[in-house]
């Protein structure tokens, strides 16, 4: 299958040099990402072969509505994408999630099956008197210097945990992937991005209303 990954110049120099490229963690910030890499690692251990016991992941695009990936916009480019690389591996060898629903996991929000399933769990925490802000500080450090740590609290966590596996799926129009390794012999094409008023890659941009796009809400608009 074809894959998008945008990467920096330095990652451009590893993957001519070695021959390969590997995630480098130092620029991972593990404070705001620590506990959903933790998600991704476990899940992507079990389906994934990882031969090379790579440690983190790369990021690449699979889908996004009808291309592979984003288009490019009007705007700031975003930090470190200086080239990108389409290159191709066995579906196997990717573990793909929808890009929508991850945004749940980024906040420790509850995936839910369909409209009442959403609402029923709404109410659980609205009886379990636990807000959204206090799920949120659960999982991002780098915000957030405590967060609850009682009983009743880390079951609701762990019930949220447990809906992460829908995630999973190929059913969605915009699905993201996560590869160990990215061999150049797997590489196709590589495209310098060298215009400044161009942002690649990314769907997190600002819109026309001047805000940018809330996928939980847009998936919860899906539902049925």
């Amino acid at each position: 299958m074809r894959l998008v990954t945008f990467q920096s110049f330095d990652a451009l120099k590893d993957l001519v040099n070695k021959g390969y490229l590997e995630c480098n963690e130092k620029f991972i910030n593990m404070k705001k990402a620590g506990p959903t890499y933790q998600w991704i690692l476990e899940k992507m251990n079990k389906q994934v072969e990882n031969k090379y016991n790579t440690k983190y992941p790369i990021w690449c695009w699979v889908k996004c509505y009808n291309n592979i990936c984003p288009q490019k916009h009007k705007g700031e480019p975003v930090k470190g994408f200086d080239v990108k690389i389409t290159f191709r591996k066995n579906k196997k060898d990717v573990f793909i999630t929808d890009f929508r629903r991850y945004s749940f996991l980024l906040n420790n929000v509850y995936i839910p099956d369909n409209i009442m399933d959403k609402e029923k769990f709404d109410m659980l925490l609205k009886e379990k008197n636990i807000t959204l802000e206090e799920l949120k500080a659960y999982v991002r450090l780098d915000k957030y210097e405590t967060h609850r740590e009682d009983k009743e609290f880390l079951n609701i966590c762990k019930k949220i945990r447990d809906s992460f596996d829908k995630c999973i799926t190929l059913d969605s129009d915009i699905l993201q992937g996560c590869v160990w390794r990215i061999s150049l012999n797997d590489v196709e094409k590589i495209e310098i991005l060298n215009d400044d008023n161009y942002r690649y890659g990314s769907l997190n941009y600002k819109r026309s209303n001047g805000k940018t796009k809330n996928w939980r809400e847009d998936y919860y608009k899906m539902l049925k």
